[in-house]
């Protein structure tokens, strides 16, 4: 079981997705996201959910509205069991990340990504985010081995390693360039 790290819902525990190839994103990770980035009163996307553990966090942490989105069926039905059975309000969405991004017209005040690591999927999922105005914040959890292409419509705030994971920090920034930038592997 997953445990929520704080808020009205600390204590209270969830049901992983029973997926040897789900990797769930720390207690430790959780706790450092949420005191970097406050999610109170915002609307919180989450690109990757598996479980829902960061939605049902950000809720808990005082989000006004959290959409939960994973490409698996076993992780959709596991985040909407764990919703309903803390009560939250969290939409859950079973579509792959690109055709949510594409078709999507909500925008959200933070954006939460944390795709299988080593994939590539965070380079393409930055470069979908850039072409629109989705969110202003994206938290970005990947591998401190995968080097990633910010485009340069974001800008790095805050890098911070915890284990084999690495928290990147992404504001949408005015500047216009090429569309992206090879950052530095972590």
């Amino acid at each position: 079981m997953l445990q929520i790290t704080g808020g009205s819902l600390r204590g209270r525990k969830i049901e992983p997705v029973p997926d040897p190839r789900t990797r769930y994103t720390s207690s430790m990770v959780r706790q450092a996201l949420f005191s970097m980035i406050d999610v109170s009163g915002k609307s919180f996307l989450e690109l990757f959910c598996g479980s829902a553990v960061v939605s049902i966090e950000a809720i808990s942490r005082g989000a006004r509205r959290a959409v939960a989105v994973d490409v698996s069926k076993l992780a959709v039905q596991i985040a909407r069991k764990n919703a309903q059975r803390l009560g939250v309000d969290l939409t859950v969405l079973c579509m792959d990340y690109r055709r949510f991004l594409e078709k999507n017209m909500e925008r959200f005040d933070v954006v939460f990504l944390d795709p299988p690591y080593d994939l590539d999927f965070v380079s393409e999922a930055l470069k979908l985010l850039s072409g629109k105005d989705v969110a202003e914040t994206i938290v970005v959890e990947k591998s401190k081995r995968e080097k990633v292409a910010i485009p340069d419509r974001f800008e790095l705030i805050k890098q911070r390693t915890y284990g084999d994971s690495e928290l990147l920090i992404l504001r949408r920034s005015p500047a216009l360039g090429p569309e992206s930038k090879e950052a530095h592997p972590v």
